[in-house]
């Protein structure tokens, strides 16, 4: 038998046994496995970051991701594991970059200054701002505001990985946990978790068409921003203000839809 084919079976069968045993010897074994993907998405997301931030605690924090990825994973109404697991151990390094607070409050607090400014002027125009129109609505100039949405990207990493309205409370769970299983008993929790990903998938498909591909290959691809950057033709610094714009409406648009 090939060699490829019978590690696959091997680790499908390892799957069905944890999953219909919990057995603790078997989960420990699929960490074990896919531990590789934690390295993978530190070595792509700690380039980016200060250099006083440790590797180890990201990849401290990532294989806590990955350990609960493995315990709250269901093929059943989930497609790979993999793509999963890369979501929860990117929100589990950034959960911890939040509560090392590296990020300055005034950052945070320009961050929201964009974001009002931009839904805003979605809601009086009817469509989404240009770069023009937002910097005359922030009271500076075209080359400050592509300035300004580099600064405030360390920020709004947020977003994608937990719930905005309780981004700051335990509550808050990661959206790519809030995937709708339709075929689960109906409560308050699973109906308020389904509108939620609706919300979500809704607000991404208004996005520009170029704001949803750099999103899509960010967060579900990995890709890097300069290969994003390759991948469009553009340069990484546009795919970085790109990035940092459409996550800053995504988080304006369901803050408001979710308080109102």
């Amino acid at each position: 038998m090939n060699k490829t084919l019978e590690k696959e079976e091997n680790l499908e069968g390892l799957w069905k046994k944890y999953q219909g045993t919990l057995c603790e010897e078997c989960r420990d074994a699929l960490i074990v496995h896919y531990l590789y993907l934690v390295k993978f998405v530190v070595g792509r997301m700690g380039a980016s970051y200060p250099s006083h931030i440790k590797m180890e605690d990201l990849y401290s924090s990532g294989v806590t991701g990955l350990i609960r990825a493995v315990e709250k994973y269901e093929p059943q109404r989930m497609t790979k594991f993999e793509g999963y697991a890369m979501l929860l151990i990117k929100g589990a390094i950034i959960d911890e970059l939040r509560d090392l607070d590296w990020v300055p409050r005034s950052v945070h607090q320009k961050a929201n200054t964009i974001s009002v400014a931009q839904l805003k002027l979605q809601q009086e125009l009817g469509r989404d701002p240009t770069d023009e129109e937002l910097a005359l609505a922030l009271g500076i100039s075209q080359e400050e505001l592509q300035d300004l949405l580099e600064r405030v990207r360390p920020a709004i990493l947020v977003p994608l990985n937990s719930d905005p309205i309780h981004a700051d409370d335990d509550e808050g769970l990661p959206i790519c946990e809030r995937i709708a299983d339709q075929n689960a008993q109906t409560g308050f929790a699973i109906a308020d978790r389904n509108e939620f990903c609706r919300l979500l998938q809704k607000e991404i498909a208004s996005l520009p068409e170029r704001e949803q591909k750099v999103l899509m290959l960010y967060y579900y691809e990995g890709f890097m921003l300069k290969e994003i950057g390759e991948t469009l033709g553009i340069t990484e610094s546009r795919v970085s203000q790109i990035h940092t714009k459409a996550l800053l409406k995504l988080r304006g648009r369901l803050q408001n839809l979710l308080t109102t």
